[in-house]
C-alpha cells in the first residue's frame, strides 16, 4: 500500500479558495434577504409636520408616524407646529424649523 499524495485526488488551493468564496457569498445572500434585510441599512429619510406636544426641562417632544422623538435644548412651546427630517426607524431628527 501507498501512502503517498496524489496530484490527482487532492484539490488545489485555488479551487478551495474559490469554493469558499462562493459559500461566503451564497451565506451573505441569504442573510441579506431573510434575515437582515438590506434595505434596513438604507433608511428613507422622512420629512414631517408635526406639533409640540410637550416640553420639560428644554426637551420638546413631538409625536411621528413611527414614534416620539425628542429635539433637547427646544426653543419652541407646546403646540407650535415644526417641519422636522428624520431617518424612519431611527430615533434621531436630523433637522427641525418652525413652520412659517
Amino acid at each position: 500500500m501507498s501512502y503517498g499524495t496524489s496530484a490527482s485526488s487532492e484539490p488545489s488551493t485555488k479551487k478551495l479558495v474559490m469554493v469558499f468564496v462562493a459559500i461566503a457569498i451564497g451565506a451573505f445572500a441569504i442573510l441579506s434577504i431573510f434575515v437582515f434585510p438590506v434595505k434596513n441599512l438604507i433608511r428613507e429619510e422622512v420629512t414631517a409636520e408635526v406639533k409640540v406636544t410637550t416640553k420639560n426641562d428644554g426637551i420638546c417632544v413631538v409625536d411621528t408616524s413611527d414614534h416620539p422623538r425628542g429635539i433637547s435644548q427646544c426653543p419652541y412651546k407646546v403646540g407650535d407646529t415644526l417641519i422636522i427630517k428624520y431617518k424612519e426607524g431611527t430615533s434621531q431628527i436630523i433637522s427641525y424649523e418652525l413652520k412659517t
